[in-house]
């Protein structure tokens, strides 16, 4: 990957996932006020910057889909098999993470409803059943959102779940391209996957849907040309898109007509794959400086997305008990903004430790296990000659 392109990667990374904090950090922050009563810049700039977090999904999806889905294109034309190691590689990336943010979240929720439980926080609609710890089964069965409700307060996860499924739907479809597998298993695998991608989508249309966006960020990783050549003009064209969204897709008409969502995020994520199309082929890119803190800050951009939901909800009900049930609801107040900033920073500290024990540790985890997967085989292959031996000197005899 030119590393003009992979220095841009790590910036969206860590912005979208910083995006996703901050819109969740501004349940602190009431500005039911805003189109009536004259604000500061600080406050507008907090108000629009605040609610970018679906479209900041959207562009992980896409990302999701160029980074691994390319390699996925890029595996069949080796005509090698792969999939063991790709499936090796997919579930330790995901579970080395959602396995530990499940033990944070029940943790971290049943400290808070035990210290706060008059906030009516941990109380709110929608979190029926959630803190029953057979959720912990359902969402490491990555089912959060599809046939089961979430676990904790930590909603995030449903997209994890759909990650996961997208990681596996795409090789078993593409499969009938790589020659190296058998007529049998390219077949068994396609219907697989067909079969797998109906009974998902049966219980949400988040599935298909979502899918269909991953997709475009993966062929934006095989288009032999993008759509648009000029960098910044695809840049800008992105950003128009994200920014139409914010500010348009809300309100009863819209609401009215779901559809409209659908294709604010259609668009978002064509005009984000067509951005890493044309940056796949421009030489120069864009000059991202300071490129090694947005890798540092990439780094733990997952640990972050998983870890933030149940800080935030600690700090909401835990302001709620200090100051009151409805003080989240009041016009923000000096007291508010610094109740905001350090939900912020403690986010992303606990991020960034968490990360240490486990994202950092991804790449030790695959040694592992492919290690053992090796071992398997070889002692699969010794069990196999050291039987045909016994059965030639048994025939000898």
């Amino acid at each position: 990957m030119p590393v003009a392109l992979s220095n841009f990667i790590h910036a969206a990374r860590w912005i979208a996932a910083f995006a996703v904090l901050l819109a969740h950090a501004g349940v602190l922050i009431a500005l039911s006020d805003i189109m009536v009563a004259p604000h500061g810049p600080l406050v507008y700039v907090w108000w629009f910057a605040a609610a970018f977090s679906h479209q900041a999904v959207t562009v992980f999806f896409a990302l999701s889909g160029f980074l691994v889905g390319g390699r996925v294109f890029t595996a069949i034309e080796r005509q090698r098999p792969f999939l063991r190691a790709y499936f090796i590689d997919r579930v330790s990336r995901i579970y080395i993470v959602l396995a530990p943010a499940l033990a944070l979240t029940f943790a971290l929720d049943a400290l808070g409803r035990g210290l706060f439980a008059g906030a009516g926080v941990y109380e709110l609609t929608g979190l029926e059943g959630a803190y029953d710890p057979a959720r912990i089964l359902t969402t490491l069965a990555m089912q959060q959102h599809i046939w089961a409700g979430q676990a904790g307060t930590n909603g995030p996860l449903w997209s994890l779940a759909c990650e996961f499924w997208f990681y596996l739907l795409f090789p078993l479809l593409l499969l009938p391209l790589a020659r190296c597998y058998s007529k049998t298993v390219r077949r068994a695998a396609f219907c697989a996957g067909v079969l797998l991608l109906l009974l998902l989508s049966l219980p949400s249309s988040r599935i298909p849907f979502g899918f269909a966006i991953w997709s475009m960020g993966a062929l934006a990783a095989r288009a032999q040309r993008p759509l648009l050549r000029g960098k910044y003009l695809s840049f800008l064209l992105f950003l128009a898109v994200v920014v139409v969204a914010r500010l348009a897709v809300r309100g009863p008409f819209v609401e009215a007509h779901p559809a409209l969502h659908d294709v604010a995020d259609a668009l978002t994520a064509a005009t984000f794959a067509n951005l890493l199309t044309t940056l796949r082929f421009c030489e120069t890119g864009f000059c991202v400086r300071h490129a090694a803190l947005h890798r540092r800050l990439a780094d733990f951009s997952f640990s972050l997305y998983a870890t933030h939901m149940p800080i935030v909800f600690f700090f909401w009900a835990g302001t709620g008990h200090i100051f009151g049930k409805d003080w989240h609801r009041l016009l923000p107040t000096p007291a508010h903004w610094i109740a905001a900033a350090t939900v912020l920073l403690v986010a992303l500290a606990a991020a960034w430790v968490f990360s240490l024990a486990t994202e950092a540790r991804t790449a030790a985890l695959r040694r592992m296990l492919h290690a053992a997967f090796a071992m398997a085989d070889r002692r699969a292959r010794l069990g196999e000659r050291a039987r045909w031996v016994g059965q030639g000197r048994a025939e000898g005899l």
